[in-house]
Protein backbone atom coordinates (compact mmCIF):
# COMPACT_ATOMS: atom_id res chain seq x y z
CA UNK A 1 0.00 0.00 0.00
CA UNK A 2 2.91 2.38 0.74
CA UNK A 3 4.20 1.85 -2.81
CA UNK A 4 0.83 2.97 -4.17
CA UNK A 5 0.98 6.22 -2.14
CA UNK A 6 4.57 6.83 -3.21
CA UNK A 7 3.69 6.35 -6.89
CA UNK A 8 0.62 8.57 -6.45
CA UNK A 9 2.75 11.30 -4.79
CA UNK A 10 5.37 11.20 -7.55
CA UNK A 11 2.68 11.21 -10.26
CA UNK A 12 0.88 14.14 -8.66
CA UNK A 13 4.13 16.12 -8.43
CA UNK A 14 5.71 15.30 -11.78
CA UNK A 15 2.91 13.89 -13.94
CA UNK A 16 0.51 16.80 -13.63
CA UNK A 17 3.00 19.64 -13.93
CA UNK A 18 1.86 20.51 -17.46
CA UNK A 19 -1.54 21.76 -16.29
CA UNK A 20 -2.13 25.50 -15.98
CA UNK A 21 -2.35 25.25 -12.21
CA UNK A 22 0.57 23.89 -10.21
CA UNK A 23 0.64 22.38 -6.77
CA UNK A 24 1.92 24.43 -3.91
CA UNK A 25 3.19 22.71 -0.77
CA UNK A 26 3.40 24.21 2.71
CA UNK A 27 5.37 23.38 5.84
CA UNK A 28 5.77 25.24 9.13
CA UNK A 29 9.20 25.57 10.74
CA UNK A 30 9.43 26.95 14.30
CA UNK A 31 11.64 30.03 14.60
CA UNK A 32 13.63 29.26 17.75
CA UNK A 33 14.95 32.62 18.88
CA UNK A 34 14.18 32.64 22.59
CA UNK A 35 15.25 30.49 25.53
CA UNK A 36 12.85 29.45 28.27
CA UNK A 37 13.75 29.54 31.98
CA UNK A 38 15.40 26.10 31.65
CA UNK A 39 17.64 27.30 28.81
CA UNK A 40 15.77 25.37 26.09
CA UNK A 41 15.14 27.07 22.75
CA UNK A 42 11.52 28.01 22.12
CA UNK A 43 9.45 29.77 19.48
CA UNK A 44 7.26 31.49 22.10
CA UNK A 45 7.08 35.26 22.24
CA UNK A 46 7.70 36.17 25.90
CA UNK A 47 5.73 39.40 25.56
CA UNK A 48 2.73 37.33 24.45
CA UNK A 49 3.06 33.70 25.67
CA UNK A 50 0.17 32.56 23.44
CA UNK A 51 2.05 33.74 20.34
CA UNK A 52 4.40 31.30 18.57
CA UNK A 53 6.74 32.17 15.67
CA UNK A 54 7.24 30.13 12.49
CA UNK A 55 8.60 30.32 8.99
CA UNK A 56 5.80 29.41 6.62
CA UNK A 57 7.66 27.45 3.94
CA UNK A 58 5.99 27.61 0.53
CA UNK A 59 7.37 25.08 -1.94
CA UNK A 60 6.71 24.73 -5.66
CA UNK A 61 8.05 21.98 -7.89
CA UNK A 62 8.22 22.42 -11.68
CA UNK A 63 9.64 19.39 -13.45
CA UNK A 64 13.10 19.08 -11.85
CA UNK A 65 13.22 22.68 -10.50
CA UNK A 66 12.30 23.58 -6.92
CA UNK A 67 11.41 26.98 -5.46
CA UNK A 68 11.09 27.73 -1.74
CA UNK A 69 9.97 30.92 0.03
CA UNK A 70 10.32 31.07 3.83
CA UNK A 71 8.01 33.78 5.22
CA UNK A 72 7.91 34.78 8.92
CA UNK A 73 4.54 34.41 10.64
CA UNK A 74 3.23 34.11 14.15
CA UNK A 75 0.21 32.21 15.38
CA UNK A 76 -2.09 32.98 18.26
CA UNK A 77 -4.61 30.17 18.46
CA UNK A 78 -6.23 29.90 15.03
CA UNK A 79 -5.11 33.39 13.93
CA UNK A 80 -2.10 33.77 11.64
CA UNK A 81 -0.23 37.08 11.75
CA UNK A 82 2.17 38.00 8.95
CA UNK A 83 5.32 39.85 9.95
CA UNK A 84 6.81 42.69 7.94
CA UNK A 85 10.38 41.82 8.95
CA UNK A 86 10.75 39.60 12.06
CA UNK A 87 12.51 36.35 11.23
CA UNK A 88 13.59 37.29 7.71
CA UNK A 89 12.27 36.39 4.27
CA UNK A 90 14.46 33.65 2.76
CA UNK A 91 14.30 32.67 -0.92
CA UNK A 92 15.77 29.45 -2.32
CA UNK A 93 16.02 27.84 -5.74
CA UNK A 94 17.20 24.34 -6.52
CA UNK A 95 16.83 21.02 -8.26
CA UNK A 96 15.53 17.52 -7.74
CA UNK A 97 17.90 14.71 -8.55
CA UNK A 98 17.89 10.97 -8.07
CA UNK A 99 20.60 9.30 -6.00
CA UNK A 100 20.46 5.52 -5.39
CA UNK A 101 16.77 5.48 -6.37
CA UNK A 102 15.94 8.27 -3.89
CA UNK A 103 14.54 11.67 -4.98
CA UNK A 104 16.77 14.32 -3.38
CA UNK A 105 16.03 18.06 -3.18
CA UNK A 106 18.97 20.48 -3.13
CA UNK A 107 18.29 24.20 -2.58
CA UNK A 108 20.58 27.24 -2.50
CA UNK A 109 19.64 30.59 -1.01
CA UNK A 110 19.29 33.17 -3.78
CA UNK A 111 18.18 36.14 -1.72
CA UNK A 112 17.07 37.22 1.73
CA UNK A 113 15.29 40.30 3.09
CA UNK A 114 15.75 41.37 6.75
CA UNK A 115 18.20 38.54 7.41
CA UNK A 116 21.45 38.51 9.34
CA UNK A 117 24.51 38.06 7.16
CA UNK A 118 27.89 36.60 7.98
CA UNK A 119 30.72 39.09 7.56
CA UNK A 120 34.33 38.00 7.33
CA UNK A 121 37.30 39.93 8.67
CA UNK A 122 39.02 38.99 5.41
CA UNK A 123 37.41 41.03 2.59
CA UNK A 124 38.61 38.48 -0.01
CA UNK A 125 36.95 35.53 1.72
CA UNK A 126 33.87 34.27 -0.08
CA UNK A 127 31.17 33.21 2.35
CA UNK A 128 29.20 30.25 0.96
CA UNK A 129 25.47 30.64 0.42
CA UNK A 130 23.09 28.77 2.70
CA UNK A 131 21.98 25.39 1.41
CA UNK A 132 19.01 23.22 2.34
CA UNK A 133 18.55 19.54 1.57
CA UNK A 134 15.44 17.41 1.45
CA UNK A 135 13.87 14.31 0.01
CA UNK A 136 10.69 13.00 -1.55
CA UNK A 137 9.62 9.65 -0.12
CA UNK A 138 6.49 7.56 0.08
CA UNK A 139 5.72 9.51 3.29
CA UNK A 140 5.82 12.88 1.51
CA UNK A 141 8.23 15.78 1.12
CA UNK A 142 10.68 16.81 3.84
CA UNK A 143 13.23 19.63 3.70
CA UNK A 144 15.46 20.58 6.62
CA UNK A 145 13.31 18.39 8.94
CA UNK A 146 10.14 20.26 7.89
CA UNK A 147 7.32 18.07 6.52
CA UNK A 148 5.30 19.53 3.65
CA UNK A 149 1.70 18.96 2.63
CA UNK A 150 -0.24 20.05 -0.46
CA UNK A 151 -1.69 23.50 0.08
CA UNK A 152 -3.87 23.95 -2.98
CA UNK A 153 -3.81 24.23 -6.74
CA UNK A 154 -3.40 27.81 -7.82
CA UNK A 155 -1.69 30.15 -10.24
CA UNK A 156 0.60 31.82 -7.73
CA UNK A 157 4.17 32.68 -8.48
CA UNK A 158 6.63 32.44 -5.60
CA UNK A 159 9.15 35.23 -5.10
CA UNK A 160 11.98 32.71 -5.55
CA UNK A 161 10.71 31.92 -9.07
CA UNK A 162 11.46 35.34 -10.46
CA UNK A 163 13.97 36.95 -8.09
CA UNK A 164 17.61 37.00 -9.13
CA UNK A 165 20.37 36.07 -6.71
CA UNK A 166 22.24 38.61 -4.58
Amino acid sequence: MKKFYYIFLLFSIFGCSQTSKEKLFVGYEPVMWNKDKNGNETNEDFENPNQKWFHKNLLKIKLDSVYLDRVPISKIGDKTLYSSSDGGFYYYRGIIKTENGQKIIELTEISCDYCPELVSENPKEIIPKRKLYGKITENGIEINNVKFSVLENLDRKLTSEYRNGK
